[in-house]
């Protein structure tokens, strides 16, 4: 069997009728969204605090701490005050985003693929390309407005979810909850891009004389795959985060 062939047990967002429903695929992508917020929150939340420099709750006045010593500060100050738990201020957001956003992101791309007949034998790339930006757009049409409340909420602003909404609805206009989102698609679709192709090239590299591959080269690639991207896209990262936060170094 071809590696071309070959069933990637990782590759989550391709669906194949003869092995579950629709519906299966959808909720188990959904499902597979919020564990991994859930689960990288405390990551996120240290994340924040470097990108948003001064304008968190917890930051030095007139003091910049960037990478590591940002973390290191974020970290201890946090837990210190308020324990463990603090690393998961607004995590509730993911719970509210994920699911619809993760839910658009498959139909939709699914639904794309049928309509411009990217599905089909052949190569379509152009069509495979435009689902994925559909697809895109929707997921991060929903999820960028959650977002912004949570990231607002990890720097220890507003009393929640709701107060956070109330506020910015009547303060800072509905546009304050996409102000980030050409940003966000700017990152994120150059993102998958370099995410299959550095996935796709390091399986090749990471494939032995045998040419078989276990679950520890998929999770290689992947992990390593993940890293390209994140790195070449951080840039876009911080300034997302700076314009989603932007009225917080004022408070």
């Amino acid at each position: 069997m071809s590696h071309d062939d070959e069933e990637d047990p990782l590759d989550f967002e391709e669906w194949d009728p003869d092995s579950s429903s629709f519906v299966a695929h959808m909720v188990a992508g959904s499902i597979a969204g919020v564990a991994e917020h859930t689960i990288m929150f405390p990551v996120d939340t240290l994340k924040t605090h470097v990108q948003c420099d001064r304008c968190g709750k917890i930051a030095k006045p007139g003091i910049s701490l960037p990478g590591l010593n940002g973390c290191v500060h974020a970290l201890k100050t946090m837990v210190k005050s308020q324990g463990l738990q603090r690393l998961y201020r607004g995590v509730g957001t993911m719970f509210m985003a994920c699911i619809p956003s993760h839910a658009a992101y498959f139909s939709l791309y699914e639904y794309s693929k049928a309509k411009l007949g990217a599905n089909q034998p052949g190569h379509h790339p152009l069509a495979a390309a435009t689902s994925g930006v559909v697809s895109t757009l929707a997921h991060d049409s929903i999820m960028t407005p959650m977002d912004t409340v949570k990231q607002r909420l990890q720097l220890g602003y507003y009393r929640g979810i709701r107060h956070c909404v109330m506020h910015m609805a009547r303060h800072e206009g509905f546009s304050a909850f996409y102000v980030a989102l050409p940003t966000t698609l700017l990152m994120n679709l150059p993102f998958g891009a370099i995410m299959v192709t550095s996935n796709e090239s390091l399986k090749t590299l990471l494939t032995g004389p045998s040419g078989e591959r276990d679950i520890f080269t998929y999770l290689a690639a992947g992990s390593g795959a993940g890293a390209i991207a994140a790195a070449a896209t951080t840039p876009l990262d911080m300034i997302k985060t700076r314009l989603q936060t932007q009225h917080m170094s004022a408070q």
